[in-house]
């Protein structure tokens, strides 16, 4: 069957508890970094020179704009729309703050009122410049409000710059708003507008005395009609002057009927006057047709006649009106101009504190911030290493058998309680204060561990019925110092302690000159020693032995796979139910990595803080394709996080 293992947790994703990890594992960094923060505010805020503020506030109701091509009415402010209101008192603050303003307050004053430590030296650039920097000029927006305020460290200077800025802003407000010589050019269009307007009124006279109108439309009208009448009353005269012809011919033929009866009426004469009328009113018909014509040949010229008086007389009104406001400007004060009002006048100077306060709880924020950041960067982006157990599970998907706390214990002492009453008094009254512990003592703090280790390797065995003798459990980890040896020694002496038989525990690191420095000069014997079937041994403990492949002339022990693998049958042999080896790290040209293959059980010792995640990763694929029998246990595990903070715990 296979190991009980707990179900290992697939996300990875960064949590709380590693923030809270990182932070608290390196709050001494934290600390001093804010420490620093602190002093170098504290320093900021007394040595900070005091700086004076003046204050105005202006009211600008609206903008005439007095230029030759503006409208002649302004756009008065109750009818003007926010966006406008906006975009003048944009305007405004443009002017105010430009650097043509701040030149000419630096020039009204002085630069070397501005700036007394320049001296001669100082120039107007860099008093502008200084005017610039200390000015500040804001508005709400959709409110036609400026407050304006300046800051120096002398408070005279403060409220004097401000009057004069203020002062020379009015003057600048309207040199801006209305057009250069705008008097001059107006006067100059009016002249030239006036005389256009004569000279087409003269053209227009005189194509009205040429066709004897005064209007084009009424002329034509005029014409029309009296065409009409001349015409009907032609052509009663022509009707009549027939009549009368056709009766005198009637009567000269019956001229002879006529004389008897009595005189007759001579008709001739009224026949030659209706002819003299009929004569007169064609000449007066063709009269009119010509001068109808002659109307409809002028007519376009005195239609473009009038249309250009029309738009010069507008002209001569439009501009006639400018002149008369050009005048107005020239003569307009700039401190009164109605458009524009101070609400309040430069205050008198008050000290100004915000700057530097906000500098100095940033600098005593940005402290604790570079802290913070530093720990994080340092804890969460550049530690590539295993931190705490549970990131094992989380993030390289392996599960865990256990994890050993760091204990601060000295020569393997247990550590005092918290109430400093001893955890073991009968063990620390039967040997010296300091005296140091072998990992198979049960005053030794990893004996715990250990048992809880024996018990799970128990279940282990009997759950994939291993029940043969003797059961080889290997313990291995990455780094010299991840604390393999002592959890050997210590798994061996609670092994030894069940009475089920002998335990041998194999040192494969060192040679038996530097066997196991806490086995505090108890007998070590060769491998080959110890598998010698009617060899006899001297216990280092009740059923633990202690052997080294070492022989007591080599230096450091080399055991290779072929000779681990050529003992083998003796290890088989042998009368031991558990052999425990201490095996080599796991590097490159480590022999663990072959011997591993041959272990009923292989621990693998991970140290926290020091091991990198990537090759505990690797290393541990490459075992479990091999043979899966890995378990992992995290040593010297630290918790820097308060346990009501701490999820783990």
């Amino acid at each position: 069957m296979a190991e009980i293992r707990r179900e290992t947790q697939q996300h990875s994703g960064l949590k709380l508890s590693d923030i809270l990890f990182a932070l608290f594992k390196r709050k001494r960094t934290i600390m001093i970094c804010a420490a620093v923060g602190i002093i170098a505010a504290a320093a900021f805020y007394f040595f900070y020179p005091p700086v004076y503020e003046s204050q105005a506030k202006l009211l600008v109701r609206y903008v005439l704009e007095r230029s030759a091509v503006d409208p002649i009415e302004a756009e008065k402010a109750a009818s003007a729309s926010s966006n406008y209101t906006d975009r003048v008192i944009d305007a405004e603050i443009e002017i105010l703050t430009s650097w043509d303003l701040a030149v000419q307050v630096a020039q009204a004053i002085g630069p070397k009122r501005l700036l007394p430590r320049s001296g001669k030296a100082a120039t107007e650039t860099e008093a502008a410049s200084a005017i610039s920097l200390g000015l500040k000029v804001i508005a709400n927006k959709g409110s036609n409000i400026i407050f304006v305020s300046y800051k120096n460290h002398d408070p005279a200077m403060a409220t004097l710059v401000l009057e004069e800025l203020l002062s020379r802003y009015f003057v600048k407000h309207l040199e801006v708003h209305r057009s250069a010589g705008a008097f001059d050019f107006v006067t100059q269009q009016t002249d030239q507008v006036r005389t256009r307007l004569n000279q087409t009124e003269d053209a227009l006279k005189s194509l009205r005395d040429k066709t004897g109108i005064v209007s084009l439309k009424d002329g034509s009208e005029t014409l029309t009609d009296e065409a009409a009448k001349i015409q009907e009353q032609l052509d009663a005269a022509e009707a009549e002057l027939a009549e009368k012809q056709a009766l005198v011919k009637h009567t000269a033929e019956n001229k002879s009927n006529t004389w008897r009866r009595k005189k007759p009426t001579d008709e001739r004469p009224n026949v030659a006057g209706i002819q003299a009328k009929v004569e007169t009113l064609k000449s007066r018909l063709r009269d009119i047709q010509q001068r109808t014509k002659q109307l409809s040949e002028l007519s376009p010229q005195i239609q473009d006649l009038e249309r250009k008086r029309e738009m010069d007389e507008a002209n001569y009104k439009y501009f006639a009106a400018s002149l008369e406001k050009a005048r107005v400007d020239e003569a307009l004060d700039p401190s009164k101009m109605p458009n524009i009002s101070a609400v309040q006048r430069p205050s008198s100077p008050m000290l100004e504190t915000k700057t530097r306060n906000k500098i100095a709880l940033g600098l005593a924020g940005g402290g604790v911030a570079l802290g913070i950041a530093l720990a994080l960067l340092r804890g969460l982006a550049l530690n590539r290493t295993v931190r705490r157990p549970l990131e094992l599970e989380t993030q390289l998907h392996i599960p865990l058998m256990l994890s050993i706390p760091y204990s601060g214990a000295r020569n393997g002492h247990l550590p005092l309680p918290r109430n400093g009453s001893p955890a073991n008094p009968d063990a620390l009254a039967k040997r010296p204060r300091h005296e140091k512990l072998a990992p198979w003592e049960a005053g030794h703090f990893i004996r715990p561990y250990c048992e809880a280790i024996r018990d799970r390797l128990g279940l282990y065995f009997e759950l994939n019925h291993l029940t043969h003798k003797p059961k080889l459990v290997g313990v291995a980890g990455f780094s010299e110092a991840a604390g393999t040896s002592t959890l050997a020694a210590g798994l061996a002496a609670s092994l030894s302690e069940t009475n089920d038989g002998k335990v041998l525990l194999v040192d494969i690191n060192l040679g038996p000159e530097n066997v196991h420095p806490f086995f505090k000069g108890k007998p070590a014997y060769s491998l080959k020693a110890a598998l010698k079937p009617n060899g006899s041994i001297n216990s280092a403990a009740d059923n633990l032995y202690l052997a080294t492949v070492g022989s007591p002339n080599t230096g450091p022990a080399q055991l290779g796979l072929k000779k681990f693998f050529d003992m083998m049958p003796n290890l088989k042999a042998s009368d031991f139910d558990y052999i425990i080896f201490d095996m080599p790290p796991l590097d490159q040209t480590s022999p663990t990595w072959g011997m591993s293959a041959f272990m009923d059980k292989l621990l693998l010792v991970v140290e926290a803080e020091k091991n990198n995640r990537d090759l505990i990763k690797r290393g541990y694929r490459t075992l479990v394709e091999e043979r899966d029998n890995v378990a992992v246990v995290v040593n010297k595990a630290r918790s820097y996080v308060p346990k009501w903070l701490d999820a783990e715990s």
